[in-house]
């Protein structure tokens, strides 16, 4: 897990266990990892952001993710972009019981007083063309192309998905749409070879999340990403971002141009995502945000001691409302 702690921005902890990554890497000063017994339990919590999500893509982590949901009470739940994933629905439709039941639990939050913050992605995009004022059906999801989230200590958080930031998306959607036809491909028999590697007692291959994170580094480096990224965050005043749309879990403080080498350097937070990873980030409410890897189980949080969801797979009305409002012009 990495934090940004209160007020402290030259604080990173890095993923206890993990290799070096995009987060590790860091040019901020690195703080000794703390264990679960010395960090607070995240039951009630001020904020929690999620991205790509990718409902209806056969690989995504929905169970992991209703786990998490199901043991935690945020005022705040930011879905990042992508939480529907339209194209891969348009080629094949696929909803299964375990959707409506993260419907139904998303309902639940909004009945219990969580805000949920819903900006769109390049998979969602259809919901930035609704008009909202006009056929909005459901007040418990709020629909914008970004937020400013304010933390509990009155830092500056600029929200939004981060497609707007990826020339390829921006100028070459057709190869957008290849690219998403072929990793669904790719995801499909990463799987079934894992299937056999694990039979023959063999270590599993992520061949998909591999090709992914590269294909993604490629774009970056072509959209010039990060400094786009860093413009974005100076020009709302804020002093962190939170993004989705790469896919891999970052946190990190970028630099100034050499334009401007005194600029404001800003924190950038990738949430990663539901399908090759399993990443949230977290507030606490003290302000402290820290980004969590679900795939080391030693740094998960002890689940909440409070009543757990009681969601089923029968959509409650709240939450036909919330699905309905969510699938809003989509073609």
């Amino acid at each position: 897990m990495i934090t940004f702690l209160p007020n402290q921005s030259s604080a990173v902890l890095s993923p206890r266990g993990t290799r070096p990554g995009p987060s590790s890497r860091s040019s901020v000063a690195i703080a000794p990892a703390k264990s679960v017994g010395d960090r607070p339990p995240l039951r009630t919590v001020r904020s929690i952001f999620i991205s790509d999500v990718h409902l209806g893509l056969r690989h995504a982590q929905v169970d992991r993710l209703l786990d998490f949901l199901n043991s935690h009470e945020p005022e705040h739940l930011y879905l990042v972009g992508d939480f529907i994933d339209a194209r891969v629905l348009h080629m094949q439709p696929y909803w299964p019981p375990i959707y409506d039941r993260l419907l139904n639990r998303l309902a639940e939050l909004a009945a219990e007083g969580t805000a949920i913050h819903y900006t769109p992605g390049n998979h969602d995009d259809y919901l930035r063309h609704a008009d909202w004022p006009a056929i909005a059906q459901s007040d418990d999801v709020t629909v914008s192309e970004q937020f400013v989230h304010e933390t509990v200590d009155g830092r500056r958080v600029v929200v939004l998905h981060g497609d707007q930031f990826d020339k390829v998306e921006r100028q070459a959607h057709w190869l957008s749409l290849i690219g998403t036809f072929l990793y669904t491909l790719l995801l499909t028999a990463d799987r079934a070879i894992n299937r056999v590697l694990k039979w023959l007692r063999m270590k599993p291959r992520r061949i998909s999340r591999y090709l992914k994170q590269t294909t993604k580094r490629m774009v970056q480096w072509v959209s010039g990403f990060q400094s786009k990224v860093r413009q974005h965050a100076c020009a709302n005043d804020c002093d962190a971002i939170v993004c989705g749309h790469i896919h891999i879990p970052t946190v990190r403080r970028l630099s100034p141009s050499s334009d401007h080498p005194d600029a404001k350097r800003p924190l950038y937070f990738n949430l990663g995502d539901w399908v090759e990873n399993a990443t949230a980030m977290v507030e606490y409410g003290n302000g402290e945000l820290e980004l969590i890897d679900f795939d080391h189980p030693d740094r998960i949080p002890p689940a909440s001691t409070n009543t757990p969801s009681q969601a089923t797979d029968q959509l409650t009305p709240k939450a036909a409302a919330i699905k309905r409002h969510l699938f809003t012009g989509m073609g």
